[in-house]
């Protein structure tokens, strides 16, 4: 075995070289790609970048009818993702991807995943020998059942940024039954593998070793220093100074590597260029989005400029027809849609309000109608919020520029304070329930040809006819009260004694919202499909607990009231949009920690912070114990752990009840009309035909009923009552006498109407964390009496709150530890999250003189 080159003195060899450790700037670019055939495997033959994914599946290499040159492709880059799913007969992806070096991440499947290695049965080892970065996005191995050698590859060291990363590695063959890198080969003779961390026996992981590990600042961590002390940049794969630096993990610049395209070009999602670089290589540069590419995007087309240039320009022009999500693509960017624009929306499921926000908000114009029918799913117009103008140039019917039928949930229309000029043609209105008659005459002052707005052209019978409009509708000032971590109590001004006489109670809408730019109806989905949610208490109390909320959360709220409705007496209130903000509390557990070492009295610990932070993270205190483990244990080759008490990344039920969202489209039931629209279906429940005056007439009648009916039975029982005498001066003081009567009874009732709204206010009380005890050492009596709490001091090592990696050093060679790391929460009493911990065992001597080559 003398004849063998250690694989690690090869590492180190490379490491002294970094400056030439990459290839060629040369690349030869492909898109992405799917593999479904043997012979498809062709595809990546002539390719070194894929500017895209790549994704292999059900194919079936049990034939063998293929041969070695067929499956190796020159693939080094990755822009997308990797997909790798029930492929027979594949042993190991070296065979496909032997010069594979990093997965950028860009664009990621299921929009989370960058490498997904799943359900293949033959599969034994990955191979990626090559590979130095995942720059973005999670990995998911799973499912794999021959899958040996996932344990062993230092995955954090292959994260650009691992405390955004995952990697879930489950279901794969035990370690137990796999060998151990170094172990014996094929034939047991034993291969000098010098290191914990391979892709099979023959192949240790490439690390790139900065020029300084020792004496490095701490907040380097893993990536180590340069000579005079200064961290190397993470974004520099196989270097450490960004301007000398031969593989990027983002993009290549001019002066060394960058983040994103500034003032330059992007190409082959990898590199920045300037503009007349990008006419030397005969593409396009593209002012939307500064790409440099061969042909114009889809909704733009190519023209000439006066010097024989290609430019794109976007193209708008035609009908438009907009069913689902899909179909606003050919709309992305567009400023005037030459044409016109029909919104017909069909699926009540699809979440389309976003999309519609995010694919018109550059619309300025539309130079034909704007039509919008049969869409349910729309609550207002507000995501054409830059359009000022239709044109008219082609109209419905030959008469409507502004065509609006049949939107059951529609209630408003432009932005608030916004005007749309139709500059030739007329409105039509109708089947539009909820949006109220008065805000489409608001719409006169648009109408550029002075024509007024006809009953045939919008009709007030069936526009608004299922909500309250006009002076009916009141102001209501909503107000936070109270709040802790996960609630918060709302009160309401009171309401007046007309007002109580059609309350039933009160629609609660809330969502959170970082910044505070929210309006009523920003992202509103009628069929609820938005991120807003609703607490309906049909109370008359002024006073509302909201709860489960996420704590260290802003939310937007305002409440409606909900009524019910007669031809006499109509009455509605909106509140204005407020805001709040939970308090902190206890963060849930970190999620994973991660152990290795290559030292034999140091181990590197990397954690992922939590889940649910619950407020700022101040400090991570990590301590550390010697931990005796069974033999069983002992034979297994883990460096790696999971938080004893945290389940996997994609778990979301560590510690603490997950965040309740409200129920969820699963089927059609969910969006039933009678559940959904509680506006409409409360109203309906009772019909009450009186008004203020009839019941203070009914008052009178009655009290001078019984005035009278006592005089009569002092004179005679059985005489009838006298017709009543013609108006006098008695007839005018009782007159007077009544009023004033009538002015108490109405005081009283509004006091009984003020104490029925503040009734069980006990019910709205919200807990508090107790105080710290100003003795350290208080009893628990004195905690007691004094309704405070000890506060507890973490053991351990504190650890600023933006770090999540930590050399642990003194330590003994060949040992088990175990490491407890806990986040506490700024600002909080005893807000440490619970333990998480993690055995992990320091590598022994003979191994580090041999990393060191001693």
């Amino acid at each position: 075995m003398g004849h063998l080159v250690p694989p690690l003195i090869l590492l180190l060899f490379i490491g002294a070289l970094w400056p030439v450790f990459a290839r060629t700037d040369y690349q030869t670019a492909c898109e992405s790609l799917e593999i479904n055939e043997i012979e498809d495997l062709r595809k990546l033959q002539n390719c070194t970048h894929v500017e895209g994914h790549v994704r292999l599946a059900y194919l079936d290499f049990a034939a063998g009818n293929y041969s070695a040159d067929l499956l190796a492709s020159n693939v080094t880059e990755i822009s997308d993702y990797l997909m790798v799913y029930r492929c027979i007969g594949l042993l190991s992806l070296q065979l496909i991807f032997p010069r594979l070096r990093i997965i950028r991440g860009h664009s990621l499947l299921f929009d989370q995943y960058s490498l997904v290695v799943y359900d293949n049965r033959n599969l034994r080892e990955l191979g990626f020998v090559e590979l130095l970065r995942i720059q973005k996005g999670s990995i998911r191995v799973e499912s794999n059942p021959l899958l040996c050698f996932v344990e062993t590859v230092d995955w954090v060291y292959l994260m650009g940024n691992a405390t955004q990363q995952h990697y879930s590695l489950r279901h794969n063959r035990p370690q137990s039954l796999c060998p151990l890198c170094g172990g014996p080969n094929a034939d047991f003779e034993f291969l000098s593998n010098s290191s914990d961390h391979c892709w099979n026996l023959n192949s240790t992981q490439l690390r790139p070793q900065p020029p300084r590990m020792n004496d490095c600042p701490e907040a380097c961590g893993r990536s180590g220093c340069d000579n005079a002390g200064k961290c190397c940049d993470h974004s520099c794969v196989t270097g450490c100074s960004l301007q000398n630096c031969s593989l990027c993990a983002n993009y290549q610049g001019k002066y060394g590597c960058v983040n994103q395209c500034i003032a330059s070009y992007e190409i082959n999602k990898r590199k920045c260029i300037g503009y007349r670089e990008c006419r030397d290589l005969g593409r396009i540069p593209l002012i939307h989005g500064y790409q440099c590419v061969k042909k114009c995007p889809g909704n733009q087309k190519e023209f000439l400029d006066a010097k024989g240039m290609i430019h794109c320009q976007v193209e708008c022009k035609g009908d438009f027809h907009v069913k689902s999500a899909a179909d606003l693509d050919v709309l992305q960017d567009c400023i005037t849609i030459n044409g016109s624009l029909t919104i017909e929306l069909e699926n009540i499921k699809e979440k389309i309000v976003e999309a519609l926000e995010n694919a018109l908000v550059s619309v300025t114009s539309i130079t034909g109608y704007l039509k919008v029918i049969n869409s349910a799913q729309l609550v207002s117009l507000t995501f054409l919020q830059n359009l000022d103008a239709i044109r008219g140039d082609k109209l419905v019917e030959n008469k409507y520029a502004l065509y609006v039928v049949n939107n059951y949930h529609l209630e408003h229309i432009w932005p608030q304070n916004h005007q749309v000029i139709i500059q030739r043609g007329m409105l039509f209105f109708h089947l539009n329930p909820r949006l109220c008659y008065e805000k489409i005459h608001q719409l006169q002052s648009s109408l550029k040809s002075g024509e007024s707005i006809s009953v045939a052209d919008v009709s007030p019978n069936s526009n608004g006819e299922r909500v309250i409009c006009g002076e009916a509708v009141r102001s209501l000032n909503a107000t936070v009260e109270d709040l802790n971590s996960t609630a918060v109590r709302i009160i309401l001004d009171y309401m007046d004694w007309e007002g109580m006489e059609t309350l039933i109670g009160y629609s609660f809408y809330y969502k959170e919202a970082p910044l505070q730019n929210v309006t009523m109806y920003d992202g509103r989905h009628g069929c609820g499909h938005d991120n807003w949610l609703m607490d309906v208490a049909p109370t008359k109390s002024r006073r509302h607990l909201i709860t489960k909320l996420k704590p260290y959360t802003q939310y937007a709220y305002f409440v409606k009231t909900l009524t019910r409705t007669d031809y006499h007496m109509q009455m509605d209130a909106y509140s204005k949009i407020g805001y709040f903000q939970t308090l902190p509390d206890r963060p849930s557990p970190v999620v994973r920690i991660r152990g290795s070492s290559e030292i034999s009295s140091q181990i590197l610990l990397h954690w992922w912070p939590p889940i649910r932070p619950n407020g700022v993270i101040k400090n991570y205190y990590v301590s550390y114990e010697k931990y005796n483990v069974t033999k069983e244990k002992k034979d297994k080759n883990y460096l790696t752990s999971l938080a004893s008490n945290a389940k996997d990344s994609d778990c979301e039920c560590i510690d603490v009840q997950p965040y309740y969202s409200g129920p969820q489209p699963d089927d059609e039931d969910y969006y039933n009309k009678d559940q959904i629209t509680y506006d409409d279906a409360l109203p309906n429940l009772i019909y009450v035909s009186r008004n203020h005056d009839y019941r203070r007439k009914e008052f009178e009648k009655v009290r001078d009923y019984e005035h009278l009916l006592s005089i009569k039975k002092q004179e005679d029982p059985t005489t009838p009552a006298p017709p009543t005498p013609p108006p006098t001066n008695d007839t005018l003081e009782k007159e007077k006498l009544a009023a004033k009567t009538y002015d108490e009874f109405r005081l009283k009732s509004e006091e009984r109407q003020r104490d029925l709204q503040d009734q069980n206010k006990e019910k709205y009380n919200i807990r508090h964390a107790m105080p710290r005890c100003q003795n350290s050492h208080a009893s628990v009596v004195q905690q007691v009496e004094d309704k405070c709490v000890v506060e507890e001091v973490p053991n351990g090592e504190a650890l600023p709150g933006d770090r999540h990696i930590h050399h642990l050093s003194q330590l003994e060679p060949d040992t088990f530890y175990r490491i407890t790391v806990r986040a506490c929460v700024e600002g909080v009493v005893n807000g440490c999250s619970t333990p998480a911990d993690a055995i992990i065992k320091t590598t022994t001597l003979r191994m580090e003189r041999f990393i060191k080559g001693f």
